[in-house]
């Protein structure tokens, strides 16, 4: 009390104590006030002994780092105003009271965009939830509604014969094409086949020959593509074959190595892109820019259960691909789930 009453009395009823920390005469006090608040010269702030005598000799010791501390202070304090105001900016279209949102989906929208969605896609969600609840449809259903019109606006193509899996290194393809593999062999279907295409990274081979041995699925390794064109035809009669590709990260040439290998194919294959859920979008940018060029037809969502971002589900409905799957751990094949509003909306809206 006796702290407060000192800084007040010297900087003025609006200051604050920032920090307290130990002295050699007893506890040190960084305190500040609001430049524009000020409307009095600020007096000159106690040190030391003379602290110590103005409090009776009972409190800590105060001390101040005099004019240039308090112009830091104030600089700082102005630099939190104007980032503060560039969040008000953000959140403004979706806070002003003539917006065509009603007030439900209005809360909607600043909760999404404080959630990690960028403004343009909160407000898309939030329409279509305002127009689903003026149909009377219930909340969660159109919230589910928005997102599946916003974040899933194209349908998963059907399943391809061969799949090849792309993405940037440590996103989870090995771990998707053993899950995806599993589920179909526990769902009946034992004509499967594995091509590891992987040539880079050391020990990817043995990574997913570990899990084709355990799966009782056989693979092939191809080095180029004349190796994936044999690899295909010796796995002619599988209902599905699975590719995995060296990671995009970094290195053009490795990204032109596989878009070569793929297209020496002697037939149809389907790109899926593997992204993983934690990206935020200067991480997108730079894989899409390796990714893109090879026309994914569809995506796996991967590490949900670190972190999901709304940004990798936004950037992907820009883009046009459609969200297949979802990895949520690293189970096999347990934590792989078929892409749906509802999952979405569990995995990046808060209940």
């Amino acid at each position: 009390a006796t702290a407060t009453r000192l800084v007040r009395e010297h900087l003025g009823p609006e200051a604050v104590i920032l920090a307290t920390r130990g002295h050699p005469d007893g506890i040190e006090i960084t305190a500040a006030v609001d430049a524009e608040l000020v409307t009095r010269p600020l007096a000159a702030m106690p040190t030391g002994a003379e602290a110590a005598t103005a409090s009776g000799g009972v409190a800590p010791a105060i001390s101040a780092s005099g004019d240039a501390g308090f112009a830091s202070v104030a600089q700082e304090l102005q630099a939190l105003r104007a980032h503060l105001a560039e969040i008000e900016r953000t959140l403004a279209p979706l806070r002003d009271p003539s917006a065509a949102l009603g007030a439900e989906a209005r809360d909607l929208a600043r909760r999404l965009v404080l959630g990690g969605f960028a403004p343009p896609l909160a407000e898309a969600v939030a329409l279509r939830f305002d127009s689903e609840r003026a149909a009377g449809v219930e909340a969660r259903a159109a919230l589910e509604a928005g997102v599946a019109a916003t974040l899933l606006p194209v349908p998963p193509p059907p399943d391809a014969r061969v799949t090849a899996l792309v993405g940037p290194t440590g996103a989870g393809k090995t771990t998707t094409i053993a899950k995806l593999a599993a589920a179909r062999r526990r769902a009946g279907e034992t004509s499967l086949g594995l091509v590891m295409a992987d040539t880079y990274r050391i020990g990817a081979g043995e990574q997913l020959g570990t899990y084709a041995r355990l799966l009782g699925i056989p693979m092939r390794v191809a080095r180029d593509g004349a190796e994936l064109r044999d690899a295909l035809r010796a796995f002619a009669d599988c209902a599905r074959v699975y590719v995995d590709t060296t990671g995009l990260s970094g290195d053009a040439g490795i990204a032109a190595d596989v878009a070569r290998l793929l297209a020496a194919a002697d037939e149809p294959l389907a790109v899926t892109a593997v992204m993983s859920a934690t990206s935020h979008e200067t991480a997108l940018r730079r894989t899409w820019a390796r990714v893109g060029p090879l026309a994914p037809a569809s995506c796996v969502l991967t590490k949900v259960d670190e972190g999901a971002s709304p940004a990798v589900c936004g950037w992907l409905a820009e883009q046009g691909v459609p969200l297949c799957w979802i990895g949520t751990g690293q189970r096999v094949p347990e934590d792989l789930i078929a892409a749906s509003a509802g999952t979405l909306t569990e995995i990046l809206i808060a209940p």
